[in-house]
């Protein structure tokens, strides 16, 4: 026999209401059907729950310490009734995947706009590349993602929201002895990009491969926030997305170097599931675009 939420129903409604009778009323079952159910919950705990003096009753030590769990169990499984039968993910726990960019500049923002609309809202975000967010949005692990070159599946559909340009930087001292460089020019020099599952690292090592050049030392990061810190410290010269990059050219920490040919920007898509497309996700759609426009965040 295990604990029900039923038990737990009653259990509560009694401590609400102060008695039995009170909670039978309400639960529209007989009084010595309420009884049996917490005769049955006391015997599942091993204690008693209840001190009864006649009419009245109060709590035991362990009463009160039950109260806390069926008060956590009931809210959860009423988010739970609630989120499945509007098949709202925002009635709930919302499963956010994205990209390092929108993480950075944007995510705050959209926490704080969803909790001002949805007060009881509770999210689980997932930041991750390319490769990592599109499985994980394949195998139905998230309800919506911001992604750079989505490789998705018919179930997730996919709105196109901008392109997030790419460039190299380093250290604001490094010296350049030509204008522009060329990808041969950069295979001299410590590079660090993201790791494979990333778009990022089949974008360069495309770009390496159309100028037919091979660079000599490259290492992988797959925190974009790590990658940013070894191009502050001089460490490696990284490929990572402008406008991220935005607050340190301003302060003359780092330096865009500019380069022949460009780096390809990559298209970023808003993708979720379409069977849980509704009222509440458009919502959340719309308001990443609110604020994809209002940073700058994509070209």
């Amino acid at each position: 026999m295990n604990v029900t939420l039923s038990q737990l129903k009653t259990f509560e409604r009694i401590v609400r209401l102060g008695s039995f009778h009170a909670a039978a009323r309400e639960l529209r079952l007989t009084q010595p059907s309420v009884s049996q159910r917490i005769r049955e919950l006391e015997t599942m705990l091993r204690t008693r729950l209840f001190i009864r003096r006649g009419p009245r009753i109060s709590l035991t030590a362990e009463g009160h310490a039950l109260i806390e769990y069926a008060d956590r169990l009931l809210g959860t499984a009423g988010e739970m009734i609630e989120r499945f039968s509007t098949r709202d993910p925002l009635k709930g726990m919302l499963r956010l995947g994205l990209n390092e960019s929108f993480a950075l500049i944007c995510l705050p923002d959209l926490l704080r706009r969803l909790e001002q609309r949805y007060p009881g809202i509770k999210t689980s975000v997932f930041v991750g590349d390319t490769g990592i967010v599109s499985k994980k949005l394949d195998d139905q692990e998230l309800d919506i993602a911001v992604v750079s070159e989505p490789a998705v599946g018919p179930h997730v559909r996919l709105e196109p929201i901008g392109k997030n340009k790419l460039g190299w930087f380093a250290r604001a001292d490094f010296d350049v002895a030509r204008g522009v460089l060329s990808p041969s020019d950069l295979c001299q020099f410590h590079l660090i990009v993201s790791p494979p599952t990333a778009q990022l690292h089949a974008t360069v090592t495309q770009w390496f491969a159309d100028a037919g050049a091979v660079p000599l030392r490259v290492s992988t990061c797959n925190s974009l926030s790590v990658t940013i810190l070894t191009i502050l410290h001089g460490t490696a010269i990284g490929l990572v997305p402008v406008r991220v990059m935005q607050d340190e050219l301003e302060r003359r920490r780092v330096r865009l170097i500019p380069v022949s040919p460009e780096v390809r920007a990559h298209r970023v898509s808003i993708c979720y599931q379409i069977s849980e497309f509704g009222p509440g996700l458009k919502v959340l759609v719309d308001l990443t675009k609110e604020l994809v426009a209002q940073h700058k965040l994509f070209v």
